[in-house]
Order: structure tokens, then sequence, then C-alpha cells
């Protein structure tokens, strides 16, 4: 069974889900251990799954194979989710080109076509030089930030050329720190090697870590020889395989469902986590927790959340498959209204620029407005422009229901919308996106499906995606 260490907002519902899909589950915490019912396991992790520094998405990193099944495990649950795979991996040491100096460091080509940055970089073009990948490139057209400080990765320790003893900041016991350390000085003295403790070291015989010592050595001479054959551009140590994972709203909603059948989870658990509003949730769960509310109940806290901010300005993070990411014209949000199957707000957003509307070929100029109609509970988001009191047309954009934060909007595009025209005809624009996304494997077949019955959906009764606010306000 692949080792899995899971931390960060849903490691209850991915540690119900590993454990369902026959992995190992180590190192969890005690929370995490009194709600699977499991033993402090200490095994070191083989794969580790966190939260990234980016909103509603994992980091996946470890072993080759044991990402790989991880990662098909999360993709088979939870369905709408998009991978975007880091490339090299993470700490592979490679040979690259240097293609061009640029503000003191020197651009590299990495293999498989990604392009690095090597900062207090002297070389010329044409250069080769041997790197480590920092940060692997995730996202079409990202650069990669590789080092010179070459690294090879074990399960409890990386040794560093030229490095020094370091400590996983896990790892606070004083007595551990000064065993390992003098294991270090006894396997390394006068090697000119550095050596990092991982945090799966916390918990290791000391002969274990001993062996894989002995065995990195054994890696960082292979790479020697490889590295005095010569060659061209290409990997000369893999390293660890990393992904990131971005979670949409129906993926939260599933995390919710494996939750709850450990511990009280709210509805919406994880969509309203992920958008930073922990202790509102916590307390909610708390008095859930204590039978002070049922769970049907909860279904007010998003409700709540979104209705006291009417009156405040949004920003909008549209999310792209290959990664990148949109940021909206803020707006204003005007009105909230509670429908069968979730909340539909209205954003009042003004122009501020000249130009012409995609798709609809209408002009554009400063002062009109775009009524936006964002459903929580739908697969679309329609974009209504108005001049004064004249309808200038409708945009409806085809993506995953919407998560709402503090002042955000966030949610997955999924590259095809529909337009409507003042006539009312529909004509759907960017079919070609969504068809490369898929090809590309951006999007899963799931969501490429979606997309195109929620097209044929829009083109079928567009007039009911039209926002008319004097209409609203008549009623």
């Amino acid at each position: 069974m692949t080792s899995v260490r899971v931390r960060g907002i849903s490691s209850t519902a991915l540690s119900y889900l590993f454990l369902l899909r026959g992995f190992r589950v180590v190192q969890a915490s005690g929370v995490i251990r009194e709600r699977l019912g499991i033993p402090f396991d200490t095994s070191p992790a083989e794969v580790t799954v966190k939260d990234s520094e980016e909103p509603s998405t994992l980091v996946v990193l470890g072993k080759p194979e044991g990402v790989r099944e991880v990662l098909d495990s999360i993709t088979a649950e939870l369905r709408d989710v998009v991978v975007w795979w880091g490339r090299p991996g993470l700490h592979a040491v490679v040979r690259a080109r240097v293609s061009r100096l640029e503000e003191g460091g020197c651009i590299l080509e990495l293999p498989g076509g990604v392009e690095g940055v090597l900062r207090a970089c002297h070389g010329r073009e044409g250069d080769l030089v041997v790197v480590s990948v920092a940060r692997p490139s995730f996202r079409r057209g990202e650069r990669a930030v590789v080092s010179r400080e070459l690294r090879f990765d074990g399960l409890y320790v990386s040794l560093i050329k030229g490095g020094k003893i370091e400590f996983s900041e896990f790892i606070r016991d004083p007595a551990k720190k000064a065993e390992l350390s003098a294991l270090a000085v006894s396997k390394l003295v006068g090697s000119g090697l550095g050596v990092r403790f991982r945090s799966n070291s916390q918990y290791a015989d000391p002969h274990e870590v001993s062996r894989e010592i002995d065995f990195l050595l054994g890696v960082l001479r292979d790479f020697e020889a490889k590295l005095k054959s010569g060659g061209d551009v290409g990997v000369l140590y893999e390293g660890e395989s990393i992904a990131l994972v971005y979670l949409t709203s129906p993926a939260k909603a599933r995390l919710d469902e494996l939750r709850g059948r450990v511990a009280p989870t709210a509805i919406g658990h994880h969509q309203l986590k992920y958008m930073g509003l922990d202790e509102v949730v916590d307390y909610t769960e708390y008095l859930l927790s204590n039978k002070a509310i049922t769970r049907e109940s909860t279904a007010l806290l998003s409700s709540y959340l979104v209705y006291k901010q009417v009156g405040r300005e949004f920003s909008f993070r549209q999310v792209k498959p290959d990664g990148g990411v949109v940021n909206l014209a803020p707006g204003v949000l005007e009105k909230v209204e509670v429908g069968r199957g979730g909340l539909t707000l209205v954003f009042k957003r003004v122009m501020r620029s000249s130009g012409v509307y995609d798709g609809l070929g209408v002009e554009k100029k400063p002062g009109d407005v775009d009524y936006m109609v964002v459903d929580t509970s739908s697969w679309t988001i329609s974009h209504n422009y108005y001049r004064g009191s004249d309808y200038l047309g409708t945009y409806v954009n085809i993506n995953t229901p919407p998560d709402v934060g503090e002042g955000v909007v966030e949610y997955l595009d999924l590259e095809v919308d529909v337009v409507v025209r003042r006539d009312g005809g529909p004509e759907v624009v960017d079919l070609d996106k969504l068809e490369e996304a898929w090809r590309s494997k951006a999007l899963s077949d799931s969501l490429y499906k979606r997309a195109l019955e929620e097209v044929e959906k829009v083109r079928s009764n567009p007039t009911a995606h039209v926002y008319n606010p004097w209409k609203n306000q008549q009623k």
C-alpha cells in the first residue's frame, strides 16, 4: 500500500477517501485518527497531499508511482477537478542550455520544452549548465525556477551538494535533532555534502536514515558518472513528481459528503473554508456537534454570509483550464435571492474603457453597465450589457458553479460561451477553445461533456439567461 500523509483544510475528507481506496494514511493528527478510528502510524510518507498557497488548490508530491495512484483516486472520487503537472519534477537535476540573458540572470531551455530562470547567472548564450528545479512549471508559458544547488531526495533525507545540516520545520525535538546531526556528521564528514532532514525523519529509526544516506550516496556517484559522460539538454536525476489539483465547487461538495460520514459537517464546509471563512464554519459545526442546530439549517450560513455583503464591491476570479487566472473588473453586489438550489446574486459592473464586447460585436463605451448574474447552483454566469435603459446584449459564460467568499467570486471557466443578441438569437463562441482544453487533457471527459450540455440548454432557451433590471424592479 502506498503511504500518504494529508494536511490542510480537506484532511479529514481526503484521509477517509484514501482509506476507502486502499492507501495507508500515515502521520495523521490526533483529531483525524479519532474520527477515522486508525492507530498512529509513523511510517514515512511516500506521497504528501496538502493545501497550496493558491486558492482552492491541493499540492500532491512524492514518489512518481504513488503520486499517480493518489491523483487517479482523487479524480475518480471527486471527478470535477483539474490537474496541473509540474515539469520537470521537483528537485530534478537537468542539463539545460542558456537561450538568452535577461535582467542579470539566464533564461534556460529545460527538457520538455520548458523555460527556466536562473538568477545571478553570468553564462553566455548556448552554454550548457547543470541545475536543480526549485519550482517546476505548472502552466503553459510559465517558467520554472532553477538553482545551482543540486539536491537528491529520499524519504527521510535530501543530500545537497555544497549544503549544510538543515531540518524540516516539523522536527522540533532537540534530542532528535542532536541524534540526526551526529549521524550526518559521521556519514558525510569531508564529503562536501550537506543534508536536509525531511519531516519523515522525526519518527525514523537512525539505522533506516543511515541506510538511506548510503543509498543516496550511491545515487550521487551514478549521477557524477553520468555527468562526466557529457550530453545535450536532458534529465540527469528525475526528482519527485508534483502536481496541483484545482477543486471546483462540485468537487468540494463531494468532499463535504465524505467528511460528513465521519464528522459533523456543515453544508458548504469545504467551499467556505477554502474561501477563508474558517471561524464561522468551526462555530457552526460546534453547534451541530452539540445538536443545537440541524444540518439542514447550516445551509443558511452561506445565505447569511452573502446577504451581509450587499452593497460591497466584489472581485471575480476566473480560473482557466490551463491554470491561468483572469481577474474581471470588480462589481457591487446589488441583490440576493434564495433559490431552490442555491443563491442568485446580481452584481453591477460599470465599464471604464472603450472597445467592443466580445462575441456581441457591439461597441463598448465608458459608463455602460454589466448586470452580472451569478447563481451558486448554476453552470452559467450571464453578463447583461446596458447603456442606460438600452439593452446591448447578453454574454453567457459556461463555468462550474461559483464559490462565493468575503468580497470574491471564484469559478472554473469552461472556455465555451453563448452570446444572446438584441434580437434574441443565440450564437456559440469559442467552442474550439473547449475542444482544445479537452484534447490536451486540461479538462476531464465529465467537465467537457457537462460544458456541451450547458451550451445546448442555453441555445434552446436563450432568453431565460437575459436579465432586465427594470422588469425585475417592477415585480
